[in-house]
């Protein structure tokens, strides 16, 4: 297939679409308002941007979009996020099938910022042959959106088992903690939606309890700066760690040299982060949401707090803390459920072959 995406390859869900569909040697061009200097000029094509405003940069592309269309003649047509890309897509009235891909706040907060959002978002996907998503949650949004249920393809986004395992001999867990140090950590990033705050409370809860732990903070974003300065304010500089951006290499370690895993997030879909710790056998801790509650049932293999509640999120954790066989039966039930539903290679086999039959190949 020809196929063009369009996508921030900066972004890990985006890059990873481009370097899979590129790796089935497809013929692969990436339209993008951001351009990546880790991708070649025979993939990476830019789009000029003759605004900075982000309501105004995806309209203005219009035109040189649909130039690329012409001439690169696509079988399918990939944008991701619905407001951004899948807006831009839309506007040009592409003469290829359309698939757009939601990640989650495109869908589940956007719309709801007011009424323009909302047209905006209705707009982009009326224009969709296929809409992609990851979970349960994000499909029921879309449907409430008016998007048929036929044209919806819910697929986990997964992971890759080569980098994310367990440690431990054929794959069993090892005992982890035991008689050391607790070591949490999050994989967030460092934006408003994940609530790393409400993390720092709890963590100074446990501080005061005299819980001997650590707590990995890995990840960037605009909070950064913030949540460092809030978390040394509050006495935690010994204890909490930012990290800043990891490779994936160097997540997954962290990951498998973890035994709580915590997100504090507001709004998720199926958090790529948490299926990452899941496979990684790393306990999770996590809000009680709905993309949440897809993956971690509520004391079987794994416990959940009430978003923003960082006292119940304390308990969460000391209790985890304290019960090492809870975390071990977890964990290897959770590598299992991973390996039976989040692979990343079995999920985008099944959205290749979707691409495949929307253009008639």
């Amino acid at each position: 297939m020809r196929i063009l995406i369009l996508a921030d390859p900066d972004i890990i869900h985006g890059r990873r679409w481009v370097s899979w569909f590129a790796a089935r040697e497809h013929e692969l061009k990436l339209a993008t308002l951001n351009p990546s200097e880790d991708l070649s000029d025979e993939i990476q094509h830019v789009l000029p941007s003759y605004a900075s405003i982000g309501a105004l940069k995806y309209p203005l592309a219009a035109a040189a979009l649909a130039r690329l269309v012409r001439r690169f003649r696509p079988h399918v047509v990939n944008a991701h996020f619905v407001p951004g890309y899948g807006f831009l897509a839309a506007l040009v009235r592409l003469a290829r099938p359309l698939a757009i891909s939601a990640w989650g706040s495109d869908i589940l907060l956007n719309p709801g910022k007011s009424p323009v959002h909302r047209l905006r978002t209705r707009f982009a996907l009326r224009a969709a042959a296929l809409v992609t998503c990851d979970a349960e949650n994000l499909s029921g949004a879309l449907q409430g959106l008016g998007v048929q249920s036929s044209r919806i393809l819910e697929v986990p986004m997964g992971i890759d088992p080569h980098l994310f395992y367990p440690e431990g001999k054929d794959g069993f867990l090892q005992a982890s903690g035991a008689g050391g140090k607790l070591r949490i950590v999050s994989t967030r990033r460092l934006e408003p939606v994940y609530d790393i705050e409400t993390l720092l409370r709890a963590a100074v809860n446990l501080k005061s309890s005299g819980l001997d732990f650590s707590l990995e903070i890995a990840g960037g974003g605009s909070s950064s700066t913030q949540l460092e300065k809030f978390s040394n304010e509050c006495g935690l500089a010994d204890t909490v760690h930012f990290t800043g951006e990891l490779s994936q290499a160097d997540l997954a370690h962290l990951l498998r040299n973890s035994d709580i895993y915590v997100s504090a997030s507001l709004s998720d879909s199926t958090s790529v982060s948490l299926l990452e710790a899941m496979a990684c056998g790393v306990f999770p801790v996590v809000t009680d949401i709905a993309g949440n509650r897809q993956w971690v049932e509520n004391g079987s293999n794994g416990l959940t707090f009430p978003p923003g509640d960082f006292y119940r999120l304390t308990e969460c954790l000391a209790q985890a803390g304290e019960n090492q066989h809870m975390r071990m039966k977890a964990g290897e039930a959770n590598v299992e459920l991973i390996r039976r539903k989040a692979l990343w290679q079995d999920n985008m086999k099944l959205v290749e072959e979707k691409f495949i039959e929307l253009a008639g190949l």
